[in-house]
This record gives C-alpha cells, structure tokens and sequence, in this order.
C-alpha cells in the first residue's frame, strides 16, 4: 500500500482518529443523559483528551513505569500549542470529576459529560498545526484535509479537503455536502465491493418481476423490507459506526446519486446544518474513510481523473446555502443543496 506521508505521521494520525473515535462514542452517549451513559462519556471524553494532550505535547518514547500527570500533560502540551481562553480550566476541572466518578463513584452531571466531549472537540481542531511540516498541509487544514493526505485517492480527498474549506469560510452546509461526497465514493470503490447499486437495484426489479407475474408482490415486498432493514444494520456495523450514529451522520451530510458529476445533494426537510454538526460529521466520516483505507479496501478506479476533472469547476466556483440562510419552507420532499 503507498504511504505518501510517512510511517511516523501516520502513527500520529491512527492517534488523533483513536480520539475521533472516542469522542464519538462519548458524544452519542452523552445524548441519552443517564447517570450511566454520562458516566461513560466522561471516561470517553477524558480518554481522548488524554490522547490529543500527549500527541499536541510531542510523541516521546515511553518507559515501563513512566507516567506523566494529567496537570504536567496540559502544561506540557500549552507549551507547543495555544490552548485557547479557558480551556485549560474546563481540562483541570474535567479532570477533576472524572477522578470524583473513578474514586469515589460520584455521579456525573449531563453538563459535565458534555463539558468533557467540547474539551475533546477543541483539542482536536488544534491537531493539525502540531503534525509537522512534511504533511504541507493548509492554514487551518482539519481532519478531512489529513485523512485526504494519507489515503491519496483523489476522486474522495478531494471532497474532504472542501469540506474543511468550506468549513473554514463558514459555510457548514457545503461542506455537510461535501463530506456526502466524499463518503459515497469512498463506499463505491471499496475492494471487496460494499456496495453495488446498479446490480442491487436490477435484482430487485428482477425480484419483483418475477414474484409480480407469479402474484406474489406483497411476500416479494416483505422480502424486500427485511432485507433493507438489516442492511441498515449490517452496513454501518461493516464500517465500525452503530447504526444509529450513521443514520444519524446522513440526516446531516445526506446523500447523493451515483453520479460522476457533483450532483444535488438530498437529506431530510427541516435539517439546517450547524457549525457543530458539520465538525462531528467532518470526524466521523473521515475516520470511516481512513479505515476503509486502512485495512486495505479503498481502491482508486482506472477513470477516476476523469470524474475529478468534472468536479473542478463546481470545486472551483461552489455554490448552495450559506450559514445561517433558511431552507424552503414548506413541503415534505427532501432538501436539496449544492444546486
């Protein structure tokens, strides 16, 4: 597999996506707002931050023995980095009611958990300016811009690398579109196949045919559901995502025809794109195309220069709502962007 970055940056990639990951998993459960699933995001939280503190103080080698406090970890990474107006008091006192829970089992408040996952969220936004110059990465690049970096398969960096764009220039609803793209190319050209439409959508015509002239259609029907409602289950779990974080993830990105062109993009009326949302859907979906790259399933096609050709004026020249404009009105059909 080529490594255009380098085993060393690499290593610090497979870093801050462990605490992609883990911020994730402590946001969903931070949702739920119980005593337990507070708890759990805590420990999630904590954990990542832990990860992105030592990766933003600079890698050293470890010693059996050798552990550094969380406070020396802080001052440690505050020396390379500016860590931001107050966030060095929302880490100690972070810090401190993890301890509480770990100690002495005291419950976590919902504010606390979600004190814990923005502590990780800011953390992580100051990530790239620490990896070094060899990734030649932009002013302000983020995880898509990295993620597009390492994986060199330009039909779906590209698209990352305009969601983090558009992204920088206040515009979350283009760059939910973009991550859209970035994460229905990168499905298309996984090797062994995970998706194939085109086929998919012909057997189930040739089902339905078949059971139509037969007077079947309501068992064919059923048939079908069922097996609709386990590949929402199946897909996601396939790409290390529960199902309801990646129903989730499209009713903010949606989604997109498979078309070579930059096409509309449809998600759900009534969903407004915050700066919030695309930045959690800016992570998940880059640690979800990483994996795929790394183990190996990520494939470039043999026309794909072609398609990246037909992206560059839209690319060049991107239009669809601003923040803060409204979407239509009225009306039960999807929302289309990206016009």
């Amino acid at each position: 597999m080529a490594d255009p970055v380098g085993l060393n940056e690499r290593l610090r990639l497979r870093r801050w996506l462990a605490a992609v990951g883990l911020t994730t998993t402590a946001e969903d459960a931070a949702r739920v707002d119980t005593a337990e699933t507070n708890a759990i995001a805590l420990l999630g939280a904590h954990a990542a931050c832990e990860a992105l503190l030592g990766l933003l103080a600079g890698v050293r080698r470890h010693r059996p023995g050798d552990e550094v406090a969380f406070g020396r970890l802080v001052e440690s990474a505050a020396a390379k980095v500016t860590l931001g107006p107050g966030l060095a008091d929302d880490l100690d006192a972070m810090h401190r009611i993890r301890n509480d829970f770990v100690h002495a089992s005291n419950t976590v408040a919902a504010d606390e958990a979600a004190r814990a996952v923005s502590n990780a969220r800011r953390l992580m936004e100051l990530v790239p300016a620490s990896l070094g110059a060899s990734w030649n990465l932009p002013a302000g690049a983020g995880l898509g811009t990295a993620v597009a970096k390492v994986i060199d398969v330009e039909v779906v960096g590209m698209w990352l690398r305009h969601a983090d764009q558009m992204l920088r220039e206040g515009r979350p609803q283009l760059a939910a579109d973009g991550l859209a793209r970035a994460l229905h190319r990168a499905l298309h050209r996984t090797d062994p196949g995970l998706l194939n439409d085109a086929a998919a959508a012909q057997m189930r015509r040739n089902q339905l045919h078949r059971a139509s002239v037969l007077g079947m259609d309501y068992e064919a029907e059923a048939t079908q559901s069922q097996i609709d409602g386990l590949y929402r289950w199946v897909l996601p779990l396939a790409l290390g995502i529960s199902p309801v974080a990646y129903q989730r993830l499209l009713d903010v990105i949606g989604t997109v025809p498979d078309l070579d062109m930059p096409t509309s993009v449809y998600r759900p009326r009534g969903v407004v794109v915050s700066d919030d949302d695309a930045r959690r859907a800016t992570s998940q979906t880059a640690e979800i195309i990483f994996r795929l790259w790394a183990m190996g399933s990520l494939r470039a096609w043999a026309d794909d220069a072609n398609i990246v050709e037909l992206a560059r004026p839209f690319l060049a020249n991107p239009s669809g709502l601003a923040a803060g404009e409204a979407p239509p009105a009225s009306g039960n059909e999807p929302q289309i962007y990206g016009q």
